[in-house]
């Protein structure tokens, strides 16, 4: 994608990282930092917060390390990691995109049964999205009878939960409802 605009391959601790990165914002050249570890340099959080800004002449510039650099609109930042499963502190998160293209063999084949069951038999899927939606509208209820028994406990005092029927007729209810929607997900 970015191979013709000459892209720029680093890694962070090269010797002229920085001088590097420059000359990329400046030119407009599309960079790519390699192999990326969980930590970054916090050289580059300029470039990760876009803290871009125009002079008075109307030039677009950035600060990099202790001067201002012409920042050109062609620029753009890429990095990648060679590690399986990384966690990055928060104040990276915030700062940038995350995107794992990393494929499981069980979520690939889980994605392709589900492909060739849409082709050969519609029918089923469309079976399938309906449960999904009755599972989910099932779970609702349980949670509002939930809702309900335990405001009802919370409102009652110890006579009333004893004296009157409506917290019983509720929990039989309940359970009967509670009944047929296990039998249903079953």
């Amino acid at each position: 994608m970015e191979k013709s605009n000459n892209i720029l391959l680093m890694k962070f601790g090269m010797n002229n990282f920085l001088r590097e990165m420059i000359g990329g914002v400046r030119n407009g050249r599309p960079v790519l930092v390699e192999d990326m570890e969980e930590y970054i340099d916090p050289a580059i959080d300029p470039i990760l917060l876009k803290q871009a800004f125009k002079t008075e002449g109307g030039i677009k510039q950035m600060r990099l390390g202790d001067s201002n650099v012409d920042y050109d609109d062609n620029f753009r930042f890429f990095m990648t990691t060679k590690m399986p499963n990384p966690h990055y502190l928060p104040e990276v998160c915030i700062k940038v995109t995350l995107i794992n293209f990393t494929v499981t063999f069980s979520g690939l084949e889980e994605q392709l049964l589900g492909d060739v069951v849409i082709q050969e038999k519609p029918e089923i899927e469309q079976k399938r999205d309906e449960i999904v939606v009755s599972m989910d509208t099932d779970q609702k209820t349980l949670k509002n009878i939930e809702n309900m028994i335990l405001k009802l406990l919370s409102e009652s005092t110890e006579e009333q939960i004893l004296d009157e029927d409506t917290l019983i007729t509720v929990l039989e209810n309940s359970k009967k409802t509670s009944k047929e929607i296990n039998e249903r997900i079953a």
